[in-house]
């Protein structure tokens, strides 16, 4: 079908005035959550196009369009900032400024990346070059630029600069392993949220390493005058997470939330070969549009509660996106009664699969369910109930317990809303040969599994948002 492929493009159904029993929930179910609708926007979230979905990149902010786009048709509420979808979340990178960071030795001037690595510091340097090559000793490196042996300890190094040196430059003799030290220098700088204000870069003295062609040269000009540039940098931009509300037919119950959430990022683009994107099809582009496709069934037929939406950014970077909506949530974090994570639900171990790697994979008609023991009796209760008296999926307890040393359930969005106090429950279809891989792509989806799963946790947010009170937490949370 075509890339930009939309169903259902019509004036979405009056929603109705009434609080959906299961009955009518079945329906809506059947009707607007489909295996034909989940592909077409997977097709889409998982497509090429969107490179893998990186926090933050261009490609993530594209899906959060897409995803805008939808609720907005479909009459939901906005619930992100200054009333839209998007709860925008400021993010920060440190680094160097490979252009404006320089090294001239003896008039050769050397560049970033190329014949050094900037380990840290920010400022400029110039001074007689001095070789240390086991210990400072007696030797005066006072306004001096120090290059180190290869095998001085860092204990030298911040010797010679308590001692004044301006600047340090580390040699190399290996190659590969002076590549490996550039590879991490660059890694350094990733981002992250920027939770207070970052103060500028204060001035702190040069520290790089030499490629072994650079250390010869640097060898080789001993006592001649060197300089040395490290400019450090803040870059500052925004993501966002997406929130939508459908809102509650109770008129005092519908001030609470049942949070239904899934992570919409992956890990964007750098594999090998021909193919470089990490489409995420599978993590998390399956449970990003499976909520989408409750989000229209959510309208149409309405709990007692409001149901609150929430396409968290970030995950794949620490959780990112669902610790800032805890922290700084666009409702009354108290009024939330349950959160509802889909994290990977597209995915089923084909019949005569012996593949180590799909060892804990799910089958067709099996889900693991995380959580439901952990926090809420009531909850883990209500979970299985539902899914008894719908689809009968089989729900594998395999990694519910705080001692399952995968530790999954730690280590999703939910998670964060556990830490507030606020009863969980996570499905997942497990760890396979394609996670966090290239290959995880909507060619493997298994779209059938996909439908039943989401038509069953949508009917568990109905359920929950018709219960006459909040699930009580009796359990300890142990973290």
């Amino acid at each position: 079908m075509p890339l930009y492929y939309i169903p259902a493009l019509v004036a979405p159904a009056q929603a109705t005035t009434k609080p959906a029993d299961l009955h009518t929930a079945r329906l809506m179910a059947d009707k607007v959550i489909t295996a034909e609708n989940l592909r077409g926007y997977l097709t889409f979230i998982a497509s090429d196009a969107l490179q893998g979905r990186d926090t933050p990149s261009q490609g993530l902010d594209v899906a959060a369009e897409f995803l805008a786009f939808h609720l907005k048709k479909w009459g939901l509420k906005p619930a992100g900032d200054n009333g839209t979808f998007f709860q925008k979340i400021p993010m920060i990178k440190t680094g160097f400024d490979d252009a404006k960071s320089t090294l001239t030795i003896a008039d050769t001037a050397l560049k970033s990346g190329e014949s050094f690595a900037i380990d840290r510091g920010n400022g400029s340097a110039t001074g007689e070059l001095v070789s240390i090559t086991e210990e400072l000793g007696s030797t005066d490196v006072k306004g001096k630029i120090v290059l180190l042996g290869p095998e001085v300890r860092d204990t030298v190094l911040a010797k010679a600069l308590e001692a004044g040196a301006v600047a340090v430059l580390r040699t190399s003799t290996n190659q590969s392993w002076w590549r490996r030290q550039a590879s991490l220098a660059s890694r350094r700088t990733f981002w992250r949220m920027e939770r207070t204000p970052t103060p500028e870069p204060a001035a702190t003295p040069p520290v790089i390493t030499l490629s072994p062609e650079a250390s010869v040269q640097a060898l080789t000009s001993v006592g001649k005058s060197t300089s040395v540039t490290v400019q450090a940098k803040i870059d500052r931009i925004y993501t966002q997470n997406v929130v939508a509300i459908a809102e509650g037919s109770d008129p005092k119950l519908k001030s609470e939330f049942v949070a239904v959430g899934a992570h919409y990022d992956h890990v964007g683009t750098g594999g090998r070969g021909t193919d470089t994107i990490f489409n995420g099809a599978d993590d998390d582009g399956s449970g990003t549009v499976a909520i989408l496709s409750m989000a229209e069934a959510a309208v149409r037929a309405r709990p007692k509660r409001s149901i609150l939406f929430v396409w968290h950014a970030g995950e794949e970077k620490g959780l990112q996106g669902s610790s800032y909506f805890v922290d700084t949530p666009t409702v009354p974090i108290g009024q939330i009664v349950a959160q509802l994570n889909i994290d990977m639900i597209g995915r089923s171990k084909p019949a005569g699969d012996t593949k180590p790697s799909n060892k804990d994979l799910s089958g067709p008609n099996s889900i693991y369910v995380i959580g439901t023991t952990m926090m809420s009796t009531e909850l883990g209760k209500l979970i299985h109930e539902t899914n008894a008296k719908y689809l009968k999926l089989d729900y594998d307890p395999k990694y519910d317990a705080p001692d399952d040393p995968n530790r999954f359930f730690y280590r999703s969005d939910h998670f964060n809303y556990a830490k507030k106090g606020i009863p969980v429950c996570f499905w997942f279809d497990g760890v396979h040969e394609d996670y966090h891989q290239v290959g995880d792509e909507v060619s493997k989806i298994d779209f059938n599994k996909m439908e039943k799963i989401t038509r069953t946790v949508f009917l568990t947010a109905i359920n929950v948002g018709n219960l006459p009170q909040r699930p009580k937490v009796d359990k300890p949370l142990n973290r």
